[in-house]
């Protein structure tokens, strides 16, 4: 059963990079840039959570107001990072998008420290399943995750919005043509990028702390996720993201310690030379 514990705590912190990976596809879809800021939003909104939990807001309220909040920080950031740099080509707003990681990453050190922060689950206990103990945090988690995936394609596929987003990516002089107004495509998927991250950060921060230095690596799970599957393809950006979880995991139980990055980095070195679009992306949609 160890290998199945493995393999079901793998699926948990897939998920988690998931929720990150998501934050680049949406961002890829309607800017065409990549943006490495989305695992320190993860961590901000695990703190912001923190903080609101030791103000005495009910757990439930802040699973509402993290991603509320980190929408509105969304917007916000892409109309004074994004925008104004946005003139300057891509490698510009990858520039920018490192510079307010950073920025960030030392934001979270200077208020809260360098050190996690315990966070109770939403839920405590476990279930047994098939004989693998499983936490009902990663039910939450798990659900979540669904619950996005189903939306992001309800409104994507089926909303006069949603395809404008995409259409705004793919030709924004047509789509201004033909009414979509692209600024504000693009601010939303910003918006919803770090809204999904922010929540992502609550309902992460029981298993690995609230705050600390891991926006980094989730930066870097989460990209890698997003290039092994496909980065301009919801479900593929998903796939790859628990398959890495998976893999990292049980690899990481039988491998000594120390291990686990470097394996990451070589399966993104792998993912970019064998399958550059991703195993569900489209041909010509690789990254430059």
């Amino acid at each position: 059963m160890r290998l199945l514990d493995l393999a079901v705590d793998g699926l948990t912190l897939g998920s988690v990079y998931a929720m990150v990976a998501i934050g680049f596809h949406l961002i890829f879809r309607t800017s065409g840039v990549v943006d490495f800021s989305q695992g320190e939003k993860l961590v901000l909104g695990g703190l912001i959570g923190l903080t609101m939990l030791q103000q005495g807001v009910s757990m439930y309220l802040i699973l509402v107001l993290v991603p509320l909040i980190g929408f509105g920080l969304g917007g916000l950031y892409e109309r004074v990072v994004i925008r104004p740099t946005q003139r300057n080509g891509e490698t510009a707003v990858i520039t920018a998008s490192v510079g307010a990681m950073l920025f960030m990453a030392y934001g979270h050190v200077l208020v809260w420290g360098a050190n996690g922060e315990p966070f109770p689950a939403i839920t405590a206990g476990s279930v047994e399943v098939f004989g693998a103990a499983v936490s009902y945090q990663s039910f939450w988690i798990w659900g979540t995750l669904l619950l996005v995936t189903v939306l992001l394609y309800l409104g994507a596929n089926h909303s006069r919005f949603g395809k404008g987003m995409i259409a705004a990516a793919s030709d924004p002089v047509a789509a201004t043509a033909v009414g979509i107004n692209v600024a504000a495509a693009r601010v939303v998927a910003f918006a919803l990028a770090f809204g999904l991250a922010a929540l992502g950060g609550v309902l992460v921060a029981p298993i690995t702390l609230a705050g600390g230095t891991v926006g980094a690596l989730l930066v870097l799970k989460g990209f890698t996720g997003a290039v092994l599957g496909g980065i301009d393809s919801l479900p593929g950006v998903i796939v790859g993201s628990l398959l890495l979880g998976v893999v990292e995991n049980l690899l990481g139980g039988m491998l000594p310690s120390g291990y686990k990055e470097p394996l990451v980095l070589t399966l993104l070195l792998v993912a970019l030379l064998v399958v550059p679009s991703g195993i569900f992306g489209r041909r010509g949609a690789r990254l430059a």
